[in-house]
């Protein structure tokens, strides 16, 4: 009997972007689709980060069944998903160490051509294609790999409504009027064929499997639109966050600067007192100055000594103040860098916006077309 769960997906620890994969809108529905085939054998055909590995692998654990799941995948990309490195093999590898030890994952790093000899004909009973989305690539993947399929056994094709009209979408449109068949649309679509004998496809109308599969598709797209709206919020308020912070390092900025030109005030202040001291001492001496000659020498002599103590004071005042103008001079450098990293995070922000309008854009294309 078809049950409707609602599983945790381990795998999310280590990695959350499965949350938002375009994979993510139906996992739940494959969760459930193992647990009521209950397969011997299991074959994934592109597995990427693992989002549909995964959820296969969950229900596996949870239900404690031996069947074995192969995951076949060069890990390497490709034009469509994009070429990349190791990480994502190597995250791929370490979730089934930490969470799927105790049942059969088989990561079969190899092309889908190669990994064929290593499957006998006529044992799986689910096979999954999600490689390349091209119409001749998936029609190669589902030609070579349907004599490995048992009698009554299921193809799942992702991509099959893909929004931006990948030729997966014409190559199931093609093949699901030739057998019998369920699809999913959201999610950039999941098809569900059965070229083998319409056993189980009768079995799963019975269990009114086309009504349960609306209510996987509401409550996927509910989810989806759940994480994006609480990933906006946290958008929104980190963008504060850095606009705040970046206030407070300029009002920190304008106070220095601020403290600077104090500082720099009462140096020419302090100079120019100097200069009036020096003036008031040498009308003092001029003023001692009426025929007394040894007097006369012991003034100039006095007042050459503080004149040399107070061109050394203003020497003195002088080196400060050149030190406090280089201070404002890097004060200065430092209020560029702030206004550079404000213009950058400006940007940044203004990607972000743009980022969501293109999400929002992306959606309203995607409903657009689904109601055309």
């Amino acid at each position: 009997m078809w049950e409707m769960s609602d599983p945790t997906f381990e795998a999310d620890i280590l990695n959350e972007k499965l949350k938002v994969a375009p994979w993510e809108g139906h996992r739940k529905f494959a969760y459930d689709l193992i647990r009521y085939i209950r397969p011997s054998i299991v074959v994934e055909l592109g597995s990427h980060y693992g989002c549909s590995l995964f959820s296969f692998a969950q229900a596996i654990k949870d239900e404690r069944l031996k069947t074995l799941l192969y995951a076949v995948d060069t890990w390497q990309g490709d034009e469509q998903a994009g070429f990349y490195g190791e990480e994502v093999f190597d995250l791929v590898k370490k979730t089934c160490e930490m969470f799927f030890q105790s049942i059969n994952i088989l990561l079969l790093r190899k092309t889908f051509d190669e990994a064929l000899q290593d499957i006998e004909d006529n044992s799986v009973d689910i096979i999954h294609i999600d490689g390349l989305h091209t119409y001749d690539a998936v029609s190669h993947d589902y030609n070579t790999w349907l004599p490995k399929l048992k009698k009554n056994g299921v193809i799942l094709f992702h991509d099959v409504y893909s929004p931006v009209g990948y030729g997966s979408n014409d190559f199931w449109k093609e093949i699901s009027e030739q057998f019998p068949n369920f699809s999913l649309k959201h999610s950039w679509g999941l098809g569900i064929l059965f070229p083998k004998g319409d056993e189980l496809y009768k079995k799963l109308l019975y269990e009114n499997i086309p009504e349960k599969l609306l209510i996987y598709e509401y409550k996927a797209r509910y989810e989806l639109e759940t994480i994006k709206n609480h990933d906006l919020t946290h958008m929104v308020v980190e963008r504060d966050k850095a606009i705040r912070s970046n206030e407070k390092m300029i009002q920190e900025r304008d106070s220095l600067i601020a403290d600077q030109y104090k500082i720099i005030d009462d140096l020419k202040k302090t100079i120019a007192s100097l200069e009036v001291m020096i003036k008031e001492h040498d009308n003092e001496y001029l003023a001692q100055i009426n025929g007394k000659d040894k007097v006369i020498e012991e003034l100039v002599s006095d007042r050459d000594r503080i004149t040399v103590e107070f061109s050394r004071q203003i020497e003195d005042i002088s080196n400060l103040l050149n030190v406090k103008k280089k201070e404002y001079n890097d004060l200065k450098e430092l209020n560029n860098t702030l206004h550079d990293r404000i213009d950058e995070l400006t940007k940044k922000i203004e990607k972000l916006e743009e980022t969501i309008n293109y999400y929002q854009a992306k959606r309203l294309i995607v409903n657009f077309r689904r109601k055309k």
